[in-house]
């Protein structure tokens, strides 16, 4: 055995192994978390709801207060675990759920842009409208801390912070609601930070789980072929947005940060 190796196994020998009945109710929790029920619905809903409003009001408070109720993560922590427990049904299932809950909150931007025709996109908006490589750290990091505070039961009031951090739904919101304006760039470039903090989570909490062992032992057997693809997928998917990403990056810091010309007084 490699120095290397050694070292990398001390390493992740730090971390503690959960019990055999604490990665049970980990498996339960977390599929309790990849239904598509009317809750799930009801809250994906209100979540982009508010998101949208927030977005078209240009506040940051209800922004935020969006992103503490929305659901999507649950499913995607699922199915990082799914892939560290090569756990087809349940990596089914979390995809079919977060799929779900995309559709339904692209579906409620669309109707509240459509509702507010005329609308300038605000600073919130354009803030989604311009990812870099930057929001690729944020996501990756919020999926780790995800999977370590679910998996740790003493740190999970830190879930709330990672829903912050995340910033699932606000980009979601302004996909519909820069369509409805007219602004395809904006949507595209909305699309483009979604699919990064989708991706980059789910690898984000696959790499945890995997350092908290709750993967399943298969005794010197490679991993599923399903596994191994999804993965592949996964890392493919990364390696073609990091090109965007470094490209607004090195714009904006070429142009600077967008600020209005100037601010309207109060009569």
């Amino acid at each position: 055995m490699s120095f290397g190796k050694i070292r990398l196994d001390k390493f992740l020998g730090a971390f503690p192994n959960l019990e055999r009945n604490e990665r049970l109710d980990l498996v339960r929790q977390l599929e309790q978390n990849t239904r598509a029920n009317i809750d799930f619905i009801m809250m994906m809903v209100l979540s982009t709801s508010l998101a949208s409003l927030g977005l078209l009001a240009d506040s940051s408070a209800v922004v935020i207060g969006a992103m503490l109720i929305a659901p999507l993560m649950g499913p995607l922590v699922a199915a990082g675990l799914s892939l560290v427990q090569a756990n087809l049904s349940l990596f089914r299932k979390s995809m079919g759920v977060a799929g779900i809950g995309i559709g339904i909150g692209l579906a409620a931007s669309l109707v509240f842009g459509a509702l507010n025709p005329g609308f300038e996109p605000t600073l919130e908006i354009e803030a989604r409208g311009k990812p870099d490589l930057l929001d690729l750290g944020i996501a990756f990091f919020s999926g780790m801390t995800a999977a370590y505070a679910t998996g740790r039961s003493n740190v999970m009031t830190t879930i709330a912070g990672v829903a912050i951090a995340a910033a699932l739904v606000p980009p979601l919101a302004v996909v519909g609601l820069a369509l409805t304006h007219g602004r395809p760039l904006i949507s595209f470039n909305a699309a483009i930070l979604l699919t990064t903090n989708l991706v980059a989570i789910i690898l984000g909490t696959a790499i945890v789980f995997r350092i908290l062992h709750v993967h399943v032992s298969r005794q010197g057997a490679g991993m599923p072929i399903w596994v191994r693809r999804a993965t592949m997928l996964l890392f493919l998917l990364l390696a073609l947005l990091i090109a965007p990403l470094v490209g607004q990056m090195i714009e904006g810091k070429r142009t600077g940060q967008d600020r209005p010309v100037e601010y309207q007084l109060a009569p």
